[in-house]
């Protein structure tokens, strides 16, 4: 069995390489042909050789349009998340709603068993009479 060539053993990490950087980001993972070469730990020259840099350019378009689909996705959960938390500060704020309008009822009701008129609940209070000083219960001696 022969020894695999040096340009079937370029193309195989090439191409491994490309799989999962066009998955990532490009601030991650940049796609150049003397990115990869860096990454690979091959001459840049040898990539160019055997026409890998073309490959290398259209994983880099695909790289570049599944981050741009990823941050449209990214956005859209966003604002989905936004209107779902809106959506339950709405809902709880309608169930206390409910709850102070159902408390209202029963004071209501309360005052009418114990033959108070309901509608005096709802006057408003007499302001307290301040022609005298408040002097809290001092007695002078």
């Amino acid at each position: 069995m022969s020894r695999p060539s040096l340009e079937q053993n370029v193309r195989k990490a090439v191409r491994e390489y490309l799989l999962l950087a066009e998955n990532t980001s490009p601030d991650e993972a940049r796609l150049s042909t003397v990115a990869v070469a860096r990454q690979l730990n091959f001459d840049r020259k040898t990539l160019k050789k055997y026409g890998l840099d073309e490959e290398i350019s259209t994983a880099a378009q695909r790289q570049s349009r599944n981050c741009a689909l990823s941050r449209k996705e990214i956005g859209k959960s966003l604002v989905d998340d936004t209107l779902r938390g809106r959506d339950q500060e709405i809902e709880a704020m309608r169930r206390r709603c409910e709850a102070l309008i159902a408390q209202l009822c029963l004071a209501e009701g309360n005052a009418q068993r114990l033959g108070i008129d309901p509608t005096e609940l709802w006057k408003p209070l007499p302001t307290p009479d301040r022609s005298l000083p408040h002097t809290r219960g001092r007695t002078q001696h």
